[in-house]
C-alpha cells in the first residue's frame, strides 16, 4: 500500500460494512415493529454512506490525484453500503406499497357508498314523480266521470223533452178526435156553423203547428249549444292534461340535469382533494432542489479550492437530482 492510500481513511470500514450487512440481512418489514426497525436501519446506513461522501470530498479538497484515489475508494464502500441500503429500502416500499394499496381499497369503499346514497335518492325522486302522476291521473279520471255523468244527465233531459212532446202530440190526437167526434154529432144541426167551426179549428191546428215547430227548433238550438259547450270543456281538459303532462316532463329532466351536475362537481371536488392532498409535500421537495441548483459557485484563484468547489457543486447537483426523483414517484 503507497503512503497516499495509506491516508485514505474513512470513519466506516469494509470489516464494519460487512458485520452491518449481515447484522441487517435478516430484517424483515411484516410487523410494525419489523417496520420499524428497518426504517432505522436504512438511516443508519445512509447516514454512514453520507460520510464516507463527506470524507470523500475532504480527502479529495488536497488535490485531484489525491481526489481521484478518495472517490475510487468512496465508489467502492458506497457500492458496499448500497448492498445493504438497497435490499432494506426494497423491504420498506413493498410494505409502503401494501399500505397504499389498502387506503386505495378503503377510498374506493367509500366512493362506493356515495354511489349507493345518490342512487337511493335518485330512486326515492323517481317514486315521489311516480305517486305525484298517480294522482293526476286519477283526478283526471275522476273529472272524465264527471263530465260523462253531466253528459248523461242532459241525455235524460233530452229524453224527457221527447217524451212530453209525444204526449203532447198524442194530446192534440185525442183532443182533435173528440172535436171531430162532437162535429160529426153537431153536423146535421149545426151545417152552416160547421164550415166556421172547421176553419176555426184549421186555424188552432195551424197556430199549433206553428207553435210545435217552434219549440222544436228552440230545442234543437239548445241541444246544439250544449253539445258545442261539451265538446269545448273536452277539449280543454285535453289540452289542460297536456299542459300538465309536459310541465312534469320538463320537471324531471330539469331533476335530472341538477343531480347529474350536482354528482360531476363532488367527483371533481374529490379528485382535487386527493391531488391537493399529495402537493404540498411534494412541492415542498421540489422548491428544495431549486434551492440547490440555484446555489451560485464562488470565483477561487486557488487551484485546490477551486477543486474542492467542483466536487461541492457536483454533489449539490447530485443531491437536488435524488430530490426530485423521489418528489416526481411519490407525485405519480
Amino acid at each position: 500500500m503507497s503512503e497516499s492510500a495509506a491516508l485514505v481513511t474513512y470513519a466506516v470500514t469494509e470489516e464494519q460494512i460487512a458485520e452491518t450487512k449481515a447484522r441487517y440481512a435478516a430484517l424483515s418489514c411484516d410487523t410494525p415493529k419489523g417496520y420499524e426497525e428497518v426504517r432505522l436501519a436504512i438511516a443508519e446506513v445512509r447516514d454512514a454512506r453520507v460520510a464516507v461522501e463527506k470524507r470523500r470530498v475532504e480527502l479529495k479538497a488536497d488535490a485531484l490525484a489525491y481526489g481521484r484515489l478518495v472517490d475510487s475508494k468512496a465508489k467502492e464502500l458506497t457500492a458496499m453500503l448500497l448492498e445493504i441500503e438497497e435490499p432494506l429500502k426494497a423491504k420498506k416500499q413493498a410494505v409502503d406499497d401494501e399500505k397504499a394499496r389498502i387506503r386505495a381499497e378503503a377510498e374506493a369503499a367509500k366512493r362506493a357508498a356515495i354511489e349507493a346514497e345518490i342512487a337511493s335518492k335518485r330512486a326515492e325522486e323517481e317514486e315521489k314523480a311516480r305517486l305525484a302522476r298517480e294522482a293526476e291521473e286519477k283526478r283526471l279520471a275522476e273529472e272524465r266521470a264527471a263530465i260523462e255523468a253531466e253528459r248523461a244527465k242532459l241525455a235524460e233531459a233530452q229524453a224527457a223533452l221527447e217524451a212530453a212532446r209525444k204526449a203532447e202530440e198524442e194530446r192534440q190526437r185525442v183532443e182533435r178526435e173528440r172535436i171531430e167526434a162532437e162535429r160529426r154529432a153537431e153536423e146535421a144541426k149545426l151545417a152552416e156553423a160547421r164550415k166556421a167551426e172547421e176553419d176555426r179549428l184549421a186555424a188552432i191546428r195551424k197556430a199549433e203547428e206553428e207553435r210545435l215547430a217552434a219549440v222544436r227548433r228552440a230545442e234543437e238550438e239548445r241541444q246544439r249549444a250544449e253539445r258545442a259547450a261539451l265538446e269545448a270543456e273536452r277539449k280543454a281538459v285535453a289540452a289542460a292534461r297536456e299542459a300538465q303532462e309536459r310541465a312534469e316532463f320538463e320537471r324531471q329532466a330539469k331533476l335530472r340535469a341538477e343531480r347529474e351536475a350536482t354528482e360531476k362537481a363532488e367527483r371533481a371536488k374529490r379528485e382535487a382533494a386527493e391531488a391537493e392532498a399529495r402537493r404540498p409535500d411534494v412541492e415542498k421537495v421540489r422548491a428544495f432542489a431549486a434551492q440547490l441548483r440555484e446555489i451560485a459557485m464562488p470565483t477561487v484563484n486557488d487551484s485546490a479550492l477551486a477543486d474542492a468547489l467542483v466536487v461541492a457543486w457536483d454533489a449539490l447537483g447530485s443531491i437536488a437530482d435524488e430530490l426530485e426523483r423521489a418528489a416526481e414517484r411519490r407525485a405519480a
